[in-house]
C-alpha cells in the first residue's frame, strides 16, 4: 500500500472534502482524488460517497479512518528507527525525480554531490510536479522540483530552467513553414503529449489552449518516445522546449504561440534542511542569469 495514498485519505477523511484536503497537502484536487481511487482499487472497496454538495465515508472507509492513523505512526518510526540504526539518513539525501523532465537538469547536480561526497547515497523519489512542495514540507524529501515559481514562505527555492512550449513537426509538414505555430492550429493535428497522469495541470492548461482534448492522439510516458512517432507519421509532439535535446534531421522545432508559452522548473528545499548534502548538489543545478 503507497502511504502517500493512505495520507491523502486519511487527510480527506479529517475533513470530509477533497477541495480543503487538497489545499492542506498544496496538491491539485484531480491528484488527490487519483491517490484515493487508487487505494480504493487496491483494497477492492468504496471508501467515500461523493455527491455535488457532501462527502462521506462508507462503513469501510470509517474503519480504515479509525485504524490506519495508529499503524501510520508505527511504520513510520519504524522506518525513521530502522535509518538511524544503519546511519542512513545521516548520509542519505532523498530528491524529489520530476517525472518527464528531470533528465534536463538532474544529471550535473548528482555528479557535482558525487564528486563532493562520495559516501552519500542518493534516494530518487519520482513525484508529480504538484506533489513538491508537500513533499518537501512533509519531509518525504530533502529537495523537490515544481513548475511555476514557488509561492511557499516556508521554503526556499531557485529556478533552475526557463523555457517556453515548442512543437516537434515532420521537416516537410505545412506549419514547419512558420518562424512560430499558433497552438490553435494544432487543433486540426493529431497531437503527441505527455500523459495526463504524469502532470493533470500543465495537460488540461496545454489542451485547452489547443481547443479540443480530442486532439490528442497519443500520450507518452517518457519523453524519448515522442519523436520516433512524429517520425512514423503518427502526429506532432508538444513538449517544453528543453525536453528533447537532440533529435534526427528529419524533424524541426517550432515555438507555439497565441497564449502564455513560458515555462520554468523551479528546486524547492526547507530552509532548515540538509544543508551539508544539498550544497554539493545545488551547486550542479543549472544557474540562470537574472
Amino acid at each position: 500500500m503507497d502511504l502517500k495514498h493512505l495520507k491523502s485519505f486519511l487527510s480527506v477523511a479529517k475533513g470530509l472534502s477533497f477541495r480543503k484536503a487538497a489545499q492542506r497537502a498544496g496538491v491539485t484536487q484531480p491528484a488527490l482524488s487519483q491517490h484515493v481511487a487508487k487505494l480504493e482499487a487496491e483494497l477492492g472497496t468504496r471508501l467515500f460517497v461523493r455527491d455535488r454538495r457532501t462527502v462521506t465515508l462508507t462503513p469501510a472507509g470509517q474503519t480504515l479512518c479509525d485504524e490506519a492513523p495508529g499503524v501510520l505512526a508505527a511504520l513510520e518510526r519504524v522506518i525513521e528507527a530502522t535509518r538511524r540504526v544503519g546511519g542512513l539518513r545521516e548520509k542519505t539525501l532523498r530528491v524529489g525525480q520530476l517525472q518527464y523532465s528531470s533528465h534536463a537538469y538532474l544529471p550535473g547536480a548528482l555528479q557535482s554531490l558525487q564528486r563532493a561526497r562520495p559516501d552519500v547515497l542518493v534516494e530518487l523519489v519520482e513525484l508529480p510536479a504538484v506533489e513538491a512542495v508537500a513533499a518537501v514540507k512533509e519531509g518525504v524529501v530533502d529537495i523537490g522540483f515544481g513548475l511555476g515559481p514557488n509561492k511557499d514562505v516556508d521554503l526556499v527555492s531557485r529556478d533552475v530552467i526557463h523555457g517556453r512550449w515548442v512543437v516537434w513537426l515532420p521537416r516537410k509538414h505545412p506549419l514547419a513553414a512558420l518562424d512560430e505555430v499558433p497552438v490553435t492550429a494544432l487543433a486540426s493535428e493529431s497531437v503527441i503529449l505527455f500523459s495526463r497522469s504524469l502532470n493533470p495541470g500543465p495537460f488540461e492548461f496545454i489542451t485547452r489552449q489547443i481547443g479540443s482534448e480530442r486532439s490528442v492522439a497519443h500520450q507518452v510516458q517518457q519523453p524519448h518516445h515522442g519523436i520516433p512517432l512524429v517520425l512514423q507519421g503518427l502526429g506532432v509532439f508538444v513538449a517544453g522546449s528543453y525536453i528533447i535535446q537532440h533529435a534526427p534531421a528529419q524533424v524541426v522545432c517550432r515555438p507555439l504561440c497565441g497564449f502564455d508559452s513560458a515555462l520554468r522548473v523551479t528546486a524547492v528545499w526547507r530552509p532548515d534542511g540538509r544543508q551539508a548534502l544539498l550544497r554539493p548538489f545545488l551547486a550542479g543545478l543549472p544557474r540562470l542569469k537574472r
